[in-house]
């Protein structure tokens, strides 16, 4: 078993496969972070040297501090000739990597920080006095679902009760 910021990575999982117990990392993202690190597919959590978990930590604690990949690409020119193909060496021409807007794993928000945030926007809803701020307020469901028989479904589960306080409300109503 590998620690790694907090999550518990079993060893005989597939690299790409473990990564998915942080919060915020799909399947995506996780075949993007082992294309990042250059991981192979079948790369198990055990076989992992310390310097690929150093890489790995590093990407995920601080995404924007990672060197992003600048790879350059042989230039396509026809053999039209024998001649031509006894020149010394390819020409390379250089490839910028996309811009930062447009990088999924520069923008990557895990686990506490993507939580923060979500309660943050929640709250925002609220106080904005939205639809869907009233809706979480309500316990309701929020994402478009139907209210009649799932809104009874939804508040059954989204009370205050079940979110922590579950011991303390069944004391109060034992009394």
């Amino acid at each position: 078993m590998v620690n790694l910021l907090g999550a518990t990575l079993p060893d005989r999982k597939l690299v790409k496969i473990a990564l998915l117990a942080f919060h915020g990392v799909n399947h995506r993202t996780s075949s993007l972070i082992m294309a990042r690190l250059q991981f192979h597919d079948q790369l198990r959590v055990q076989d992992l040297s310390q310097t690929q978990l150093n890489q790995l930590s590093a990407l995920l604690s601080a995404p924007q501090a990672a060197p992003r990949p600048s790879t350059p690409l042989l230039s396509f020119s026809p053999a039209t000739s024998p001649s031509s193909s006894t020149s010394s060496a390819p020409e390379t021409l250089e490839r910028n990597p996309p811009p930062t807007s447009q990088d999924p794993i520069y923008n990557l928000i895990i686990e506490e920080d993507l939580r923060r945030k979500v309660r943050k926007d929640i709250a925002h809803h609220r106080t904005v006095n939205t639809l869907t701020g009233r809706y979480h307020a309500m316990g309701l469901p929020v994402r478009g679902q139907r209210n009649r028989t799932n809104g009874k479904t939804a508040k059954r589960l989204n009370r205050i009760e079940r979110r922590g306080f579950a011991t303390f409300a069944a004391e109060e109503s034992v009394r």
